[in-house]
């Protein structure tokens, strides 16, 4: 996707004069690479370094230095996407995304993959409509081999397509496009409105998912033609960030790209803001169990002057508890959840409300239209304030900071701004347009683009329920019809390149940096909390994050869903403020603070610039010691969460979640899904949320972990005054699971209609949570058998097969019990033939366990990730709360390694017939019961239908 507005004005950055001597050195040992600028930061100011240089082949590339932890991001961004593709051919950027990590000329299928993995990296790749990029975060010494990697795709990828890698990996895009589109509620709406406001041959009027019947007639060659006109250096911008510089950088990309031929000329498409003459009505039926409002109005382009106006009116309009929509219709339970953005591609805009009526007031769409019509005409010519506008403007700012904590952040802004502006610092140009809003700018542009214009408006139904549209269908939008006329293909050329070195011979890593640990230090405040923290002065932020042991298995007997309403009952009205007043008071201070349920803890997390960090602790304390409970709020947030847990139980991956548990477990909270049934919640009463309440939302049990600029002893005295008044001790126990016999004889089929693609768990017992025991090892035995692309699933059902988008298993643990479950989304025709093979490697990983290879593999692979581990403000996070709930030192990480390197393959093999026996596993299976029930019981499985 596009950079979404969250980061749209991330750099303040000083421009300062390059340094001339150095330029004399790069055009002595370096021809045919000019320097075309160096952009330096201040002190003090807010920004991202950065030189940009240009190849004689026109690769673009950018060098971003940061050595504050040993990693390296390198990000290709190729200026394509799906607007760039002709009537008929829909989906080719987006399968050449896929395609494009299925090995090249002198990359083996599928090691591309494996080489990142097994350096310690992440990768991954995205498309949208106007560009497609490629990325992977590595330890700083794997630099060459990506850059390797990275070259011999762009000059070398073409050679190697076949008919058969097209098949396969059109077959995962099919299964990608069920699992995002077609097998979730409301998962059309998007292609629908696109569909909608753009014409027939609008670029934009499809989606880069594509359509599976373009595809399918596509050929080989002529995915070659369209590599070859899109993926040239010419039209690629390579942005390298990290712990690098571009002495050592540049030589290693003249060598890899250097020698690659300049594409076909790319010129920028001409901006297409679409217009409408007359509002187009158009509707759909899904399977939900609320209809679904979407109006959507065009508006201007990326970069317009425009634009931040508009960015600001979809924020203030319906983002966040303080927002219009928030306020006006959830607050009151006409909605269940009320919308509001906009969204900018290159070409074109869109303006998004939208809403989700409460069957509690019984408002019909048509009235919802009608009245978020109104409330945003009455707010923004009569009530808007510079205020409102001034607290947009902290926010945007403080996500600014926030958007500089990763290597992987800033380069990925440095090329999207070259890519869409030919400017890397384009942002300041955003920032200072953001900084400039008056009431009157957004009054003029609310004028001119929105009020009483002709719009889409999108009405999603209940199926059987036609009569809730809004308004009779006025639409029908054109689709290509492809010619009876057989098609020649035409033999693509594609450009030789020499080189003056063996690019088969794989780049030897350089000698590993150093990974420096954070400096810890532990205290406990004077109410009993443990603290762990760091200091960090990347971004002068601090982050917090507070587990409270209050989760969801404490629920009380019967009671299942108190702690999830308690911690939603967290975010309302305090005895001094109202909701919306408390997000008002956290926006004028660019803070944050958010309550999450988890299945042991609430947690707390809480953002903040570090100066305003008193203010922001003063909220939390006011959040937490002293919540209104209201009845009000209590029977709108009771009301909202069962209309969610309606919706959620049409949603197959919730079914199939929610059985599993249900199956593994005898009784208990351990059995009961995340989302209480609507039988479930009609037994919480408001006491059971304030007995909740008061016996666990405690002090002393709860775990801090803390990141900031600011010292130890000052941050520590912050916190004691601000929430001196919070004591308590938890007084309440986790229950002991209660392990149910697995029958691994019968597939537990839950009836899902019509479903194209089918939720698959396969699951069994395995060792509670630990760091560096049973638990732990069983997840490096994993590692090769189901934990990553490369692994034995993946390979054989993905990319050999085509039954799945992807497949993936996992050791899960809690403090007194654990699993191993393996889930994927399966194409409906293949579910058995998906089970036969599923069994069969649990068969094989189970009877001969390991190879010596893929243990080698492993142990590269885990071994290598701590560089990448440590890196920002979350990850570090997540890092001590892990320490802190099984009570370990820092050295825990020492000890972690050390098993890495010295466990044997026979311990974990013996760990893989323990834990991965086909006869210990129980199979849940969502999906239509109609067709699935013969195709099962014909392939040899016992079928038995359930519910949740």
């Amino acid at each position: 996707m596009l950079l979404n507005k969250a980061t749209l004005a991330v750099i303040m950055a000083v421009t300062l004069n390059g340094c001339s001597q150095f330029q004399a050195q790069v055009n002595s040992q370096l021809d045919g690479i000019e320097r075309v600028e160096a952009k330096k930061v201040a002190p003090g100011a807010i920004g991202i370094a950065y030189e940009k240089f240009e190849l004689d082949n026109g690769l673009t590339v950018i060098i971003h230095e940061d050595n504050s932890d040993p990693l390296v991001h390198v990000d290709v961004t190729y200026h394509v996407g799906s607007a760039r593709e002709e009537l008929g051919k829909s989906g080719f950027a987006h399968l050449f995304e896929h395609m494009m990590f299925q090995g090249s000329k002198h990359v083996a299928d599928e090691q591309h993959v494996k080489m990142v993995t097994e350096a310690g990296g992440r990768f991954n790749a995205t498309t949208n409509t106007d560009r497609t990029n490629y990325y992977q975060t590595v330890p700083s010494n794997q630099l060459e081999k990506m850059l390797w990697l990275e070259a011999d795709r762009m000059g070398f990828f073409a050679q190697g397509i076949t008919q058969e890698k097209f098949a396969i990996q059109r077959a995962a895009v099919k299964n990608e496009r069920m699992m995002r589109y077609d097998n979730v509620p409301y998962g059309q709406a998007l292609e629908k409105v696109h569909q909608t406001l753009y014409d027939y041959g609008h670029p934009y009027s499809w989606l880069p998912i594509g359509y599976m019947s373009d595809l399918n007639r596509a050929s080989a060659s002529d995915l070659k033609a369209f590599f070859k006109r899109w993926y040239g250096p010419n039209n690629a911008t390579l942005t390298i960030g990290g712990a690098v510089n571009s002495e050592d950088v540049l030589p290693l990309v003249k060598k890899y790209f250097g020698s690659i031929p300049k594409g076909e000329s790319v010129k920028r498409a001409a901006k297409q803001p679409t217009s409408l003459t007359e509002s187009r009505f158009v509707s759909y039926q899904d399977n939900v169990s609320l209809p679904m409002l979407r109006k959507v109005y065009p508006t201007v382009y990326l970069g317009h002057q425009d634009e931040a106006a508009l960015d600001a009116i979809g924020y203030l309009v319906g983002q966040g508890q303080s927002s219009l929509l928030y306020r006006k219709l959830v607050n009151t339970q006409q909605a269940v959840a009320a919308f509001a953005s906009h969204w900018c591609l290159e070409l074109a805009c869109k303006m998004t409300f939208g809403a989700l009526p409460h069957p509690a007031k019984g408002k019909t769409l048509s009235q919802l239209n009608e009245e978020i019509t109104q409330l945003v005409d009455n707010y923004i010519q009569d009530e808007l304030s510079q205020k409102d506008i001034d607290l947009y403007i902290a926010k945007k700012e403080s996500e600014i900071v926030r958007a500089l904590q990763s290597v992987k952040g800033k380069v990925s802004m440095l090329a999207e701004f070259e890519t869409f502006h030919n400017d890397p610092s384009y942002l300041q140009q955003q920032l200072n347009r953001i900084k400039r809003l008056t009431v009157s700018d957004i009054k003029r542009v609310y004028n001119q683009h929105l009020e009483g214009k002709p719009q889409v408006v999108l009405s999603i139904v209940p199926k059987g329920q036609k009569e809730l549209i809004t308004q009779p269908d006025n639409f029908t939008p054109t689709f290509f019809q492809p010619s009876s006329e057989k098609v020649t293909e035409q033999e693509v050329t594609l450009p030789q390149i020499s080189d003056e070195f063996d690019r088969s011979e794989v780049p030897k890593a350089a000698a590993a940096k150093p990974i420096q640990l954070p400096a810890l230090w532990q205290a406990q405040t004077d109410n009993g909390i443990d603290i762990l923290g760091t200091e960090d002065f990347e971004t002068p932020t601090t982050t917090l994050l507070l587990q409270i042991p209050a989760g969801r298995l404490y629920d009380q007997e019967n009671k299942n869903g108190v702690a999830l309403l308690t911690t939603q009952m967290l975010e309302e009205a305090t005895m001094k403020h109202s909701s919306s007043e408390l997000a008002q008071k956290l926006a004028e201070n660019g803070a944050e603070i958010s309550f999450e349920l988890k299945a042991e803890y609430i947690e707390v997390t809480v953002s903040t610039l570090s100066k305003n960090l008193l203010p922001t602790l003063n909220i939390l304390s006011e959040k937490l010691l002293q919540p209104k409970f209201s009845k009000a709020d209590f029977v709108k947030v009771k009301s909202n969460i069962a209309e969610v847990s309606r919706l959620e139980r049409s949603n197959a991956s919730f079914l199939a979640d929610g059985m599993l548990s249900k199956i593994m477990y005898q009784d208990g909270n351990y059995r009961s899904a995340w989302l209480p049934s609507l039988e479930e919640l009609n037994r919480i009463e408001l006491e059971d949320i304030k007995g909740h309440y008061k016996a666990l939302v405690r002090p002393q049990g709860s775990k801090l972990s803390i990141v900031s600029n600011i010292s130890q002893g000052d941050i520590v005295a912050a916190i004691n005054n601000t929430l001196e008044q919070w004591n308590g001790r938890v007084n309440l126990t986790l229950e002991q699971p209660k392990p149910a016999e697995l029958n691994s004889e019968v597939v537990y089929l839950v009836h899902k209609e019509d479903a194209p693609q089918v939720e698959v768990r396969v699951a069994g017992h395995a060792a509670k949570e630990d760091l560096s025991g049973v638990h732990f090892k069983s997840k490096i035995m994993n590692f090769a058998f189901s934990g990553g692309f490369n692994s034995r699933l993946n390979q054989n059902l993905r990319e050999d097969k085509g039954y799945t988008y992807g497949i993936g298993g996992r050791f899960k643990g809690y403090g007194d019990a654990g699993q191993f479950i393996i889930s994927s989304g399966v194409e409906a025709t293949h579910v058995a033939a998906a089970l036969q093979e599923l069994q069969k490697e649990l068969e094989r990983i189970s009877k001969s366990g390991l190879s010596r290879d893929e243990l080698e593999f492993t142990r590269n692979s885990i071994a290598q990730r701590d560089a990448l581990k440590y890196e920002t403000p979350a990850a570090k996070l997540r890092f001590f709360a892990m320490m802190h709930k099984h009570n370990v030192d820092a050295n825990i990480t020492k000890r972690r390694a050390e098993i890495i390197k010295s466990v044997s393959k026979k311990e974990l093999n013996l760990l893989a017939k323990k834990y991965l026996s086909a006869e210990q596993m129980t199979y849940v299976v969502v999906g239509d019961a109609t067709s699935l029930t013969p195709q099962l019981e014909s392939s040899g499985f016992t079928v038995k239908q359930v519910s949740l």
